[in-house]
């Protein structure tokens, strides 16, 4: 028998390759558990496919498993809605990677779902590091400056709350290295992201809209240049 460290050692290297890990977990009853946390590492959530979000539901133990979380929310209506694994979200204690494709919640729930969200994002500290949000509008982005840890942030077609009084000073204390703004923004977003520039290193700006307001972006610019060293920016023509 192989030692249990050089067996977890080789699962490692197969934690794309899901359907080898599961016929590894079949071998051996030793195997089975080894392989478990590597086949819970990296967790997609979608309603077409249920199976994932009922598993972890119904087995809390597979919580400490997840390095990366995706979860995808075309349908809130549904009733395999993927957002119940939301509240489970704090039990991750090892995730670095959060990824939500779609505010998960109708209208009249958003401000229940912001508040929630920012407890969430606060109890994944220090582990979580990396941050996408894609279709969050009109999203409270002071709920951000909980999440201290962060050093990669995407924001894909999410909008500023116009009525949220921010500050454009930096702020010293978080450790955002990584800025991707992609799609869809207000100008709202660039003033606010002047407090996270501190530290940033890259910023990237992927196919925005012309139309927009772009008079606070030279400020966002200043505001990084001390420490930027990698600048893109994609316009779709």
């Amino acid at each position: 028998m192989l030692p249990a460290e050089l067996i977890d050692q080789v699962f490692s290297f197969l934690q794309k390759d899901i359907l080898a890990l599961k016929a590894c977990s079949k071998a051996h009853p030793l195997f089975s558990i080894l392989a478990e946390r590597h086949l819970y590492a990296h967790i997609v959530i979608d309603p077409d496919a249920p199976e994932t979000c009922d598993l972890i539901l119904e087995n809390p133990r597979l919580l400490d498993y997840p390095r990366t979380l995706q979860i995808r929310c075309h349908d809130y209506t549904s009733s395999r809605n993927p957002m119940a694994i939301v509240p489970m979200i704090p039990q991750m204690s090892n995730l670095i990677s959060l990824r939500i494709d779609t505010l998960p919640c109708p209208l009249d729930q958003e401000q229940e779902f912001f508040s929630t969200f920012k407890i969430i994002l606060q109890q994944l500290q220090p582990s979580l590091q990396q941050l996408s949000l894609q279709l969050f509008h009109d999203f409270p982005l002071s709920i951000l400056d909980v999440a201290k840890s962060i050093k990669q942030l995407t924001l894909s077609y999410c909008t500023a709350d116009k009525h949220e009084s921010i500050s454009s000073s930096p702020s010293s204390h978080l450790s955002l290295e990584t800025l991707i703004l992609s799609g869809d923004h207000n100008p709202e977003l660039h003033r606010w992201a002047m407090r996270w520039v501190t530290r940033l290193t890259t910023l990237e700006l992927q196919d925005p809209m012309p139309y927009r307001d772009w008079t606070v972006f030279p400020e966002l610019l200043v505001a990084c240049s001390n420490s930027l060293t990698w600048l893109r920016l994609h316009f779709r023509m």
